[in-house]
């Protein structure tokens, strides 16, 4: 029947990665004074997508996670810094800008996700 375009699916997997992503540097920011905290992110979306795109899993069972979804890709990585005299290597300078790149990352997937639904209504001839 219908599947959901790629660029949609991108667009989904983009705005998920996004909203872990500010989950885990919210995280980070909560632990700031921790002794001994390490500050975390998740590898990059295009290694995760990468690693993905040209596997040749297959959904064998309905609780199996979906093959080519980019979430079961993510790794979280030390996101290094230099550690504080307590051992702590959170910055809250790098963190904001963390943050600031994984909100214009989400803005930018519901844009193209919006753009997606507004053609594919074009398509079926109903307007805005």
């Amino acid at each position: 029947m219908f599947e959901t375009p790629n660029v949609m699916r991108m667009a989904q997997d983009l705005a998920r990665y996004s909203g872990a992503r500010t989950s885990l540097i919210a995280k980070n920011i909560a632990n700031a004074d921790t002794p001994g905290y390490r500050a975390r992110d998740f590898s990059s979306f295009a290694e995760a997508l990468s690693s993905t795109a040209g596997g040749d899993l297959r959904r064998t069972r309905a609780a199996h996670m979906q093959a080519g979804s980019a979430d079961a890709s993510w790794r979280v990585v030390d996101a290094g810094g230099t550690p504080s005299p307590n051992g702590n290597t959170v910055s809250l300078e790098e963190e904001m800008v963390r943050a600031t790149r994984a909100q214009s990352d989400h803005n930018m997937a519901l844009a193209v996700y919006r753009g997606s639904l507004d053609i594919l209504r074009g398509a079926l001839g109903r307007g805005r």
